[in-house]
């Protein structure tokens, strides 16, 4: 039986299918994993442990769906805005903008059940909303507490027919200075642009300046679901994917060499797609494979391979909105209809298409929490700030919770600034037993992690817990697991594969960045955790160093035709896996 050892170098593959878990010959495979649940993929190859979310606030009605939206006016004027059933709420730095001691909020026209179907474009301090069901509004900010968002008066000659029932669009874009709607009830497949640099005049012409209006030919109603602008405007429709130029060159348009071009008959779900560096990331109309919309040298066209074809699983329960966080590890955010977020570690420079799913700590119902909106701005620490809605059941009661996580730039090397903690709060002051201000996880289990050492669970009661031991520092919330499954490991074998023959995996070697206080087995009923402390330390200390190295485990395996290895961080602190080495016995017989 030929004893060998393997090198897992990378995981830059992410989470695969299971249509692929007999692919040993696939060069990705070996890269590849079974599993990566609340595990981020970076682009160098490493499988981090994502970081928790911070608790906001709750939003003003938790019996009401809500929607995140982003609003950008500078690279330091950054806010998060909820809109809700008829009302906007806004959030800036990590906080709810307060005026007079309560939260500052404007009125809209949208419903609860109009608020994802909004699509939007910003330019500096003003934002154009869309929905086919309320004319074009315009929202304004003039500072942190003054906001307006009024009905936008069109001008132009012959009259824009954009401002009444069936005449109201459903996507909106900026392009080489112009402000372009389109996908009417009445008029599906026209696109309307305002005259260069006067974004609310749509007087036609012949001039190069003059508004334009094109109607997309085709043997078919073809709805428009979005407008995005890229080298081209790229514009998706429910029956393919169509590009709009001047004629082929680089030209700027105008309207007498306006050329639009089918690119592609995929079709696309009314989900707003993301632009991702060069190329439009966007939901096929079935809402289940994301496909990358690209121009190709080589053809001289624009391709749009499929993204999840490596796992389709991951977006089996359908998506119903995705978001783009570009810092610090360009990844595309999904949520699914069932709440958990697929996410997609996505650099085609590199070939790195990586899938990773996550779920929020705590529950809702009989089932995990519930993700129902994410949104991403620029923050600081050269990395986006990514804010999400949560479902849970709190205390009997549905709670929809305003959450960020943390950053996930991970560099801390102070154990008590960890924050792997979903919906947590953090306390600094002098030394207590007693912990208050946790009424929004009101009689649920708690885990802490006290002056950076994990300490027992407890029940939230009256808004607060009481410790065991005396704390300076805490960060109080609800645990996650992170799991990282190998797929079936493939070598070792004297004759030909080791797929289908019995093997024992003896001992693994981990190397490890940035980590403390890991598991590691054959299966997640049977895991070892791996020693960061030596007999001398104390529980109630923290870890003084991360592990950066190396880390010899002896595996409590029997023989055994899979050879799994599974990775768990149940605990508050971080985990980095940079490489598995297994040593394992194949038995030929």
């Amino acid at each position: 039986m030929p004893r060998t050892t393997l090198a897992l170098t990378s995981f830059v593959s992410g989470e695969f299918g299971n249509k692929l878990t007999g692919r040993t010959d696939f060069e990705k495979y070996q890269s590849a994993a079974r599993t990566m649940e609340n595990f981020l993929v970076h682009p160098q190859g490493a499988a981090t442990r994502r970081v928790g979310t911070q608790f906001i606030s709750e939003v003003k009605d938790s019996t009401k769906k809500t929607r995140l939206i982003p609003f950008e006016f500078s690279t330091t004027q950054t806010y998060i805005l909820e809109f809700g059933d008829q009302y906007i709420r806004f959030f800036k730095d990590k906080g709810q903008i307060l005026s007079s001691g309560s939260a500052y909020e404007i009125s809209s026209p949208y419903l609860e059940a109009e608020l994802f179907d909004i699509k939007f474009a910003q330019s500096a301090d003003v934002m154009y909303l869309v929905h086919p069901n309320h004319d074009v509004r315009k929202l304004s900010r003039t500072g942190h507490t003054s906001w307006s968002l009024a009905t936008v008066s069109f001008s132009g000659s012959p009259s824009l027919p954009i401002s009444g029932s069936n005449n109201r669009p459903s996507s909106v874009s900026f392009y080489e200075q112009r402000l372009a709607f389109a996908g009417t009830n009445n008029n599906p497949q026209t696109i309307w642009f305002s005259k260069a640099g006067d974004y609310e005049n749509f007087t036609t012409g012949t001039n190069a300046d003059d508004a334009m209006i094109y109607t997309i030919a085709s043997n078919q109603v073809n709805a428009i679901r979005y407008l995005k602008a890229q080298r081209t405007l790229v514009v998706g429709t429910s029956g393919g994917e169509f590009t709009v130029s001047a004629d082929g060159t680089d030209a700027s348009i105008t309207p007498t060499n306006v050329t639009i071009k089918k690119q592609s008959s995929y079709g696309s779900a009314n989900v707003d797609a993301v632009a991702a560096g060069n190329a439009i990331l966007f939901l096929q109309k079935a809402k289940r494979k994301i496909r990358e919309l690209a121009y190709n040298f080589d053809s001289d066209s624009y391709v749009a391979p499929d993204l999840t074809i490596l796992n389709d699983a991951v977006t089996e329960s359908g998506i119903v909105q995705m978001e783009w966080q570009q810092e610090p590890d360009n990844i595309l955010w999904c949520v699914r209809e069932d709440g958990q977020l697929a996410a997609l570690t996505y650099q085609r420079s590199e070939a790195v298409v990586s899938w990773h799913r996550h779920i929020l700590g705590g529950s809702f119902g009989s089932g995990n929490a519930v993700v129902e909106s994410i949104a991403s701005i620029s923050g600081v620490l050269n990395e986006d700030e990514l804010w999400c809605i949560v479902k849970r059941t709190i205390n009997g009661s549905t709670k929809r919770y305003v959450e960020c996580f943390s950053d996930f730039n991970f560099d801390e090397t102070d154990a008590t600034d960890f924050k792997f903690l979903d919906s947590h709060l953090t306390y600094s002051g002098s030394a207590t037993t007693s912990l208050s201000g946790l009424s929004h996880l009101e009689g649920q289990t708690v885990s802490i992690l006290a002056d950076g050492s994990v300490h027992a669970n407890k029940t939230v009661s009256s808004g607060s817990i009481t410790l065991d031991r005396s704390v300076t520092k805490a960060v109080v919330g609800l645990s996650y697991d992170s799991v990282l499954q190998t797929m079936r490991i493939e070598g070792g074998a004297a004759e030909g594969t080791s797929q289908g023959k019995t093997k024992r995996i003896s001992k693994v070697v981990l190397r490890l960045f940035e980590t403390v206080g890991v598991k590691v087995g054959p299966s997640l009923s049977n895991l070892e955790t791996i020693p960061f402390r030596t007999t001398s330390s104390k529980l109630s200390a923290p870890v003084e160093t991360l592990l950066e190295g190396d880390k010899e485990i002896e595996f409590n395996d029997d023989f055994n035709s899979d050879g799994f290895i599974f990775i768990k961080q149940d605990q508050p602190l971080p985990a980095s896996i940079l490489a598995i080495y297994p040593t394992l016995v194949t038995n030929d017989g």
